[in-house]
């Protein structure tokens, strides 16, 4: 599907998608408690429903309502029929369930498009294989075979935190004590911070202490009721489509979050952005925007839409720290790069950073989506100031995580055609 949109100024108010990353937690945490769980605001976007899909192998039984998730939960991991775990691209799913399923001793064969597994799996690799526990990476799956034990793991803090997540839901369920030592530099570390509170929450005790996490054997985890929190990396787009455009009100979002993309609040403080608090969010109001530096080391996600806002912002901005961003759904560093390019803003690009040129406009024209949704969200966000037509292709991306995204973007005023390749 491509989308062509017709630039002009939006304004008005949206209801702010609840968070993907605390959906996967809840939603992992519910099937691993023996019982009934109620998990409402949430959306079935193509990365929740891998991971629900997932958790239906070991049994869990779910009632998908509009905006509530009822899941009846398991206390043992174990597939009885259907060992293949389809991940689509949800990095998150594989990644959280890889030491989850390793608990039912069973051969899991995880499958998925070609692009999840060209992403790092080399954290799980090293330690199934030191523990001689099979662990196969093909060109689209993965095949493991084993149970991890439980014991000290010593994991690099600057690749992924979700390996640091997934052992943190698998090991209280071992017989015995683990321990996790984060090596320097931690990245993310509020992604960990995230999947702490939801174990919590689940009754589940995590002890941290100078980036080492204790983790004692023989937990049961209990069932929840949760609402999902609004999440800040959607509400970028449409914060930088009010700072850049016409006044827009951003709800469901709460004030104050451990979710990392959050820091887009600080990002937008720091370009003199304007915002004011609402009774259910903030409303960004259009504001002459000024350069910096900005390190995305802990948020990498809201990247591609700060470098939008960038772009316009009075002098020349850094975006640093940035590496990780080639791990992503794209090489996100060079897809934002060539975004940029399109829009006709002069930009470049080192090993870890984008250099921005700020300016008044944009150029507009034809943009590849890199089949990574949060460049096409940010493209539809530059769009209200380009001065020609903008055509994405293969837009269908945002499904991955915001498949209402077009939709509330029409409910602002966009013009948008739908067009068939």
């Amino acid at each position: 599907m491509n989308v062509l949109i017709y630039p002009k100024k939006l304004g008005g108010s949206v209801d702010i998608p609840p968070s993907k990353s605390q959906s996967h937690r809840a939603i992992i945490a519910a099937s691993i408690a023996k019982g009934k769980s109620v998990i409402s605001n949430i959306i079935y976007s193509e990365d929740i429903l891998a991971t629900i899909g997932a958790m239906e192998k070991i049994g869990v039984k779910f009632i998908k309502n509009p905006n509530q998730l009822i899941v009846n939960g398991v206390s043992r991991i174990g597939i009885s029929d259907d060992n293949f775990i389809e991940c689509n691209e949800s990095g998150s799913t594989l990644r959280f369930l890889i030491p989850i399923l390793s608990l039912s001793r069973q051969k899991i064969v995880f499958t998925g498009k070609k692009s999840l597994f060209q992403r790092p799996l080399g954290v799980y690799e090293s330690l199934f294989k030191n523990m001689k526990l099979q662990f196969q990476k093909n060109e689209d799956s993965l095949i493991i075979s084993g149970c991890l034990m439980p014991g000290n793991y010593s994991i690099p803090g600057n690749i992924s935190s979700q390996f640091i997540s997934g052992l943190l839901f698998a090991l209280p369920l071992l017989k015995g004590d683990s321990k996790i030592t984060i090596v320097e530099p931690y990245e993310s570390k509020k992604y960990v911070d995230m999947t702490i509170d939801m174990l919590k929450k689940s009754g589940i005790e995590i002890i941290e202490s100078n980036q080492t996490y204790t983790i004692k054997g023989n937990q049961i985890y209990s069932p929840i009721q949760i609402k999902i929190e609004g999440d800040y990396s959607q509400m970028a787009f449409f914060a930088v489509m009010g700072l850049i455009g016409e006044d827009i009100e951003c709800k469901n979002v709460p004030f104050g979050s451990l979710q990392p993309d959050y820091k887009i609040m600080d990002f937008i403080t720091q370009t003199k952005g304007q915002y004011v608090k609402t009774d259910t969010g903030y409303r960004f109001k259009k504001s002459p925007t000024v350069s910096g530096s900005f390190d995305v080391s802990q948020s990498p996600d809201i990247a591609p839409i700060l470098a939008v806002l960038l772009a316009l912002s009075k002098g020349t901005s850094t975006i640093e720290n940035a590496e990780r961003l080639k791990l992503k759904e794209s090489n996100r560093l060079l897809s934002t790069y060539n975004t940029l390019k399109t829009l006709g803003v002069k930009v470049e690009m080192t090993e870890d950073a984008l250099i921005i040129e700020g300016q008044d406009d944009f150029e507009g024209g034809i943009f590849d989506s890199y089949n990574d949704h949060r460049i096409v969200m940010s493209i539809a966000a530059a769009s209200v100031r380009c001065k020609k037509q903008v055509l994405i292709k293969n837009a269908e991306a945002v499904q991955k995580s915001y498949p209402d995204f077009f939709e509330d973007f029409k409910s602002l005023g966009a013009e948008i055609t739908f067009l068939e390749e």
